[in-house]
């Protein structure tokens, strides 16, 4: 009698699921091949085995689906939204920190007054690289987050890529009210998202040990 939990712990994904989820799918998916192998024994099935499993033409595509059904909204933003808020307030933190420590004040040119200054930001300026640097450490800092909360690959990219999406609607309304400039989205889009890929490219992988993934998975 074939090992169905063994075989479909084999044929799912790893780190498609939760631990959790995927020991209680592995279980159920098991118990139904394993029924309809008896009633394919029963018929007298040449191969019953392959018959049965080959009633799953996709496994990356039934993973899918299974992932989609088990979601729902607050996972999402626990695992998503919430990584990449505390790497947008770090990325921003970082603007005055830097701005603070390397750019020096200057009066504002309004009112001239000495206790008025006017701090400037830019991509020529000494505060833009250790920024990106900052944003570098945040982006991963918002993709391990991520991945201890168990979310996919492509949701931990899009956690470490919420700084980039912020400075993108900041570009935006700062185009409609003040006049587009093209090195606007440049230095504060583009580089940016390089540096958050980067940043985020060590955790968008699964560190799965295969023994230990069909141990952990094949029993309830």
């Amino acid at each position: 009698m074939p090992d169905w939990e063994r075989l479909v712990a084999e044929r799912l994904a790893p780190g498609t699921l939760a631990p959790e989820v995927q020991r209680e799918v592995v279980v159920e998916i098991a118990a139904h091949l394993d029924e309809c192998h008896g009633e394919l024994l029963q018929a007298g099935s040449a191969d019953p085995e392959g018959q049965t499993l080959a009633q799953v033409a996709d496994w990356s595509a039934l993973c899918r689906n299974i992932r989609r059904s088990r979601e729902d909204p607050m996972s999402f933003i626990r695992r998503v939204v919430m990584p990449g808020v505390a790497a947008v307030i770090l990325a921003l933190a970082a603007i005055r920190v830097w701005v603070y420590l390397l750019v020096a004040p200057e009066p504002c040119p309004a009112s001239g007054a000495l206790t008025c200054v006017a701090v400037k930001f830019s991509a020529h300026g000494p505060a833009y690289l250790p920024w990106l640097t900052t944003l570098l450490l945040a982006a991963a800092m918002a993709a391990g987050l991520a991945r201890w909360m168990g979310a996919r690959s492509a949701q931990r990219l899009l956690a470490a890529m919420l700084p980039v999406i912020y400075f993108a609607g900041e570009t935006v309304v700062f185009a409609v009210l003040g006049g587009f400039f093209w090195r606007i989205p440049i230095y504060f889009v583009v580089i940016p998202a390089i540096v958050c890929a980067i940043g985020a490219s060590p955790f968008l992988g699964d560190r799965h040990d295969p023994v230990n993934t069909r141990s952990v998975a094949t029993h309830p």
